[in-house]
């Protein structure tokens, strides 16, 4: 019976997050594959079957990998995290469904997505970001079941990292401008939707037209991608370039901005075959 309640006590972790209290399964902790969470506590789920002649090693080992930041150990298997501990609870919620599960009326997306950013949940982000384009009034557009037409579209962005300050210095963010379309504008507004912005084409041409001057009312290169291959739409090629701090005499005059530093500009070219 002790021993069921050892086993019992190791299966669990106490988190504080942000000064809310949980107390949560390492099943359910690490069920993301991946995650931050995944990665940071993984290690005690080899504690659970140790003998104590093991344990201190185990100990020792898993002092030298579960580090970061954000995250204090209080004591055996309790831990502070400095994050939102009320978002936390949808964070945990879809940690055990695996689908993002939210109330009616809930207005808080951009908090809990910048949450699932924190926590390395892809799913979760591309779940919340097809939230709130979808009550924003933005049709995601699907691919018809009809014949498609072959073509090319380009996608690019400029962009840098948004580094962290203090002690978060280790903490890079992807920062875009923006993420331009180019191509047909029919087959452009075939697969983007609404989500594409039309208002930098002042030419309006015609659909048979192509365009360079269209961008997307998003931010996320994922769900750019996803977008495309759920319309058929493979990568090509792919090139980039980047800001030679060396060279450029702009960029060594402002060598503490860690952003002017890191710009850097990307072009992605899908092709989709014509289909009968």
């Amino acid at each position: 019976m002790e021993n069921n309640n050892h086993n019992n006590n190791n299966n669990m972790v106490d988190l504080n997050v942000g000064g809310t209290q949980y107390s949560i399964s390492l099943r359910t902790l690490t069920s993301q594959a991946g995650s931050l969470l995944e990665n940071y506590f993984k290690s005690l789920n080899n504690d659970t079957d140790n003998t104590a002649a093991d344990q201190e090693e185990s100990d020792r080992q898993s002092s030298s990998t579960l580090q970061h930041p954000a995250i204090v150990k209080l004591s055996d298997r309790s831990y502070f995290i400095d994050r939102d501990g009320d978002l936390f609870r949808h964070v945990l919620n879809f940690l055990r469904n695996g689908r993002l599960c939210l109330p009616d009326r809930f207005d808080e997306t951009q908090l809990l997505l910048q949450e699932a950013r924190f926590y390395r949940l892809p799913s979760m982000e591309k779940a919340l970001l097809t939230k709130d384009l979808a009550l924003s009034g933005i049709n995601l557009g699907k691919a018809s079941d009809a014949s498609v037409e072959q073509g090319h579209i380009l996608i690019s962005y400029r962009g840098t990292f948004n580094f962290g300050r203090g002690t978060h210095l280790d903490a890079k963010f992807r920062k875009l401008y923006r993420i331009l379309v180019c191509g047909k504008v029919l087959l452009c507004k075939e697969v983007f939707g609404d989500m594409l912005n039309e208002s930098r084409d002042p030419d309006r041409c015609g659909n048979n037209q192509y365009t360079s001057r269209m961008y997307l009312k998003h931010n996320s290169l994922e769900l750019a991608f996803d977008t495309l291959a759920e319309h058929g739409f493979s990568l090509l090629a792919a090139c980039a370039s980047g800001v030679n701090p060396i060279l450029d005499n702009s960029c060594r005059r402002a060598a503490d901005n860690e952003e002017q530093r890191w710009n850097h500009y990307n072009e992605f070219v899908f092709y989709r075959p014509s289909s009968a």
